[in-house]
């Protein structure tokens, strides 16, 4: 079965696409009204999932087995997956969501013509990676 947000993904890679082709225009004020919403909504995420971080490391279970069966599933979930899946923690769902609101902030951007503008910002993004690796 095929993922949806891997679905959306691969949508908005194509629509990008598209954009950058020429082939998609819209209004520059609503493009830009778009984009700057996918931009605040990717921040929002950003914060979210640097949150999710914080919930790898519990505390207040107790020292029953159960709840510390318990503590070490909701870490899992937050962080690290399950057994089963490894990509089905909080901190990968919203890494995907990220890169969807990534994707359509990108898109709109290049409706408007502003993919210099995208460039830049991405290599800025990058850079400020590179630099908490």
């Amino acid at each position: 079965m095929t993922d949806p947000l891997d679905q959306q993904i691969r949508e908005w890679q194509t629509a990008e696409q598209q954009a950058a082709d020429g082939e998609l225009r819209m209004d520059e004020g609503i493009g830009e009204a778009l984009r700057a919403a996918c931009e605040a909504y990717r921040d929002r995420l950003v914060q979210l999932q640097h949150d999710a971080l914080g919930l790898q490391t519990l505390s207040g279970y107790g020292g029953i087995p159960s709840a510390q069966i318990l503590r070490a599933k909701f870490q899992n979930k937050a962080v690290h997956g399950d057994s089963d899946d490894s990509t089905d923690s909080a901190f990968t769902r919203l890494g995907q969501h990220i890169e969807i609101a990534t994707l359509m902030r990108d898109t709109y951007a290049a409706t408007i013509g502003k993919v210099g503008t995208v460039d830049q910002q991405n290599a800025a993004e990058l850079g400020a990676k590179g630099g908490q690796l």
